[in-house]
């Protein structure tokens, strides 16, 4: 019987806390690859990750973590890991919103010679609109990187985000 009651406490307190986990989908460019005579950006690559949150009055705030493909001649992948703050504008039926971002670099790949970047840190902010279950986010990113011998100190980058509220 006690076990039972454990248990049955553990699950409440879980759904009392109201963890959210989104999926994350995107794609993401370098904002220097932006081609003022045709209006467009000319590189892509695919971004995605894992998002969780805690909800709460002004907004929600949790962790999350992502792979970001290189883009173009940069040739420098990253993973960063995050704490985030997503603070509503206004809750309505579509919740507008303005997202913050802020961790450090686990994981930096790259496939140009003679260079062995290390990214830093990660800092990124945005706006976005939520509509149960689905998030459109657009993002601008700055990852600090070290030792690229290519002369490029921070990678930034735009990206257009996709979310799927998972739980």
């Amino acid at each position: 019987m006690k076990k039972l009651l454990c248990i049955l406490f553990v699950a409440l307190s879980i759904n009392a806390m109201a963890l959210e986990g989104h999926l994350k989908l995107g794609a993401t460019t370098l904002t220097n690859s932006y081609n003022s005579e045709s209006g467009t950006f000319e590189d892509y690559a695919p971004t995605f990750g894992f998002e969780l949150t805690q909800g709460f009055i002004i907004g929600d705030f949790g962790a999350g973590i992502a792979y970001n493909k290189a883009v173009g001649d940069t040739e420098i992948s990253t993973v960063p890991v995050y704490l985030l703050a997503r603070l509503n504008l206004l809750p309505i039926f579509f919740e507008p919103y303005i997202v913050l971002k802020g961790g450090s670099i686990l994981e930096t790949e790259e496939d140009a010679k003679g260079s062995s970047p290390d990214g830093k840190a990660y800092l990124a902010g945005g706006v976005g609109v939520e509509l149960d279950p689905f998030q459109v986010e657009v993002l601008y990113s700055q990852t600090k990187i070290d030792d690229d011998n290519r002369g490029s100190d921070k990678l930034k980058q735009v990206s257009l985000i996709f979310g799927y509220k998972l739980f």
